[in-house]
């Protein structure tokens, strides 16, 4: 994966984030809210130990980019601007 491509992908996750987290709130504090914002709404622990393993925390920075790279790479003909939520929730 070169950095372009890179660069792209991890935009495309804080807007993901944005978008699910605004999908949590109420439509008054989802108005308000900014992406500096949402970053900093989620959770500072990005990983979980659950049946002895060291997993990482669903919904994380890390977490959606993983899932973004991994429907890119199963659907490269999509772009990755265009790739949302419900892709990568199903991925």
């Amino acid at each position: 994966m070169n950095a372009r491509k890179t660069k792209l992908i991890r935009k495309q996750t804080l807007y993901i984030l944005y978008a699910w987290v605004k999908s949590l709130l109420s439509k008054e504090e989802a108005d308000k809210l900014n992406l500096v914002d949402a970053y900093s709404m989620l959770p500072t622990e990005t990983h979980i130990f659950a049946n002895g393993q060291l997993r990482l925390s669903a919904f994380s920075f890390k977490w959606i980019n993983k899932r973004i790279k991994k429907y890119h790479k199963l659907n490269p003909d999509k772009k990755i601007n265009e790739i949302v939520l419900s892709d990568i929730h199903n991925a």
